[in-house]
Formats: C-alpha cells, sequence, structure tokens
C-alpha cells in the first residue's frame, strides 16, 4: 500500500475528520443529546477512526478496520448512541477522503466502506429492522404528519427533521434486538420523550410517534422490536 497514502491520512486526515464532524453537528440533535462531553469524545473518536485505516492500508488488510468498527459500535451503545451514527461518521469521512486528490485516495474509502458494511447485524430481526430503516423512517415521518400536522416542533428543520428522528429511534431499536439490551430503547425514548416535549411537542404528539412506529414494525413482523417498545413505554 502506498506510503504516501498514509502520510497524507496522518498529515491531513485530522482536518478533513473535522469537517466531517462540523457537518454532523449542524443537526442539533448532537449538542442537545451529548453536549460537550460527546463532542470530546467524538474528536477522540475521529483520531481513532483515522489511526486504524492507516493500520488496515499499512498492513494491506480491511479487517483491520472492520474489526475496530465492531468493537468501537459496541463501546459507542454503552454511551447512548446507535448504530447509524457511527456509520454516518464512516459515510462522511469516506466521501470526504475519496474527493482528494490523494494517490489511492479511493481504495482508503473503500476500507471505509466495507468496515460500514461490516456494521450490519447478522442475518434476524434486528438485520431486518436496521435494514428497513429509511423506508420505515419515511412511513413514520408520513403517518406522523397525517395524523398530527402540527405537532414535533422540536427544531425548525421540520420534516426532514422529524424524519431523521425517526430512522435514529429505528437504529436504536436494532441495536436492542442485536445486543439482547432492552435499555438502550428505553433510555432513548425517555430523552426523545422529554426532549422534543420541552420544544413544543405534546404527550399526544410522542404516544402518536411510539404508535407509529410500533405499527410499522408490527406490520413487517418484527414482532420482538415490538415488544421492546412497548417495554420502553411502561418503563
Amino acid at each position: 500500500m502506498s506510503a504516501a497514502l498514509i502520510d497524507r491520512i496522518e498529515r491531513d486526515g485530522r482536518a478533513l475528520s473535522q469537517k466531517v464532524l462540523e457537518e454532523m453537528y449542524r443537526d442539533p440533535f448532537w449538542t442537545e443529546r451529548y453536549g460537550d462531553r460527546g463532542r470530546r469524545h467524538a474528536d477522540e473518536d475521529s483520531d481513532f477512526h483515522l489511526r486504524y485505516l492507516a493500520r488496515a492500508l499499512a498492513a494491506g488488510d480491511s479487517g483491520v478496520l472492520k474489526r475496530y468498527a465492531v468493537w468501537l459500535r459496541e463501546v459507542l451503545a454503552t454511551r447512548g448512541m446507535c448504530t447509524r451514527h457511527l456509520d454516518e461518521n464512516f459515510r462522511l469521512l469516506a466521501r470526504e477522503i475519496a474527493a482528494q486528490d490523494w494517490p489511492d485516495a479511493k481504495r482508503a474509502a473503500g476500507f471505509i466502506g466495507e468496515a460500514r458494511e461490516a456494521l450490519v447485524f447478522a442475518p434476524g430481526e434486528a438485520r431486518s429492522v436496521q435494514q428497513s430503516i429509511d423506508m420505515l423512517a419515511d412511513e413514520i415521518a408520513r403517518g406522523f404528519r397525517s395524523r398530527r400536522p402540527q405537532g414535533w416542533k422540536r427544531d425548525a428543520r421540520g420534516e426532514a427533521g422529524l424524519r431523521e428522528d425517526a430512522a435514529n429511534y429505528l437504529s436504536y431499536v436494532a441495536d436492542a434486538l442485536a445486543f439482547a439490551r432492552p435499555d438502550f430503547v428505553a433510555g432513548h425514548t425517555r430523552w426523545l420523550s422529554a426532549h422534543v416535549k420541552s420544544h413544543g411537542a405534546s404527550d399526544g404528539d410522542v404516544s402518536a410517534f411510539i404508535t407509529l412506529a410500533r405499527e410499522a414494525l408490527g406490520a413487517r413482523d418484527c414482532h420482538a422490536a415490538v415488544v421492546l417498545l412497548d417495554q420502553a413505554v411502561h418503563s
């Protein structure tokens, strides 16, 4: 693997990773959910992403980065994050690296792409939910607006913000199923409920959101996921 590429990652990669974090943090969710401490962790994690990418490239083995991604996903889950958050970070970092005129930049981006693929759960209900997130989030957002068009005023993003909240919520559900940790969903449900109500949503809005998520999952025979949502509401 080109030593020149590794040199560029070590020299210029941090500026790209900071650019990625700035883009992600334009969504107020990140500051509101994790605060300044979360941003410090994000900075540290970004440095590790690059370190492991350089190691993988030096070894000519994408498995180095893939194993790191799988390990980090579980660490982040205990901090209250979900797989979708890590995947988004990797996606944006790969995009930025691929856009550079570095030697073999697309190979480096390809290694990150393989790490993203390693975040897909093993066959089962967790994977079914994970791979349906985009479709289900669209369904929840449309259904919510038809039932409660004035609700969910967390910020000025409107429909896009509601859809993003739904996609994140479903990722927490998938993680809870994969790790047998119902507290992942319960914890995020409590935070989301309190937070959106602090931005003007009502108990009815929160109830409608969870009901729509429950209906969407139930319609796809994701019965364990439905049980998790029921537990989260009553926890």
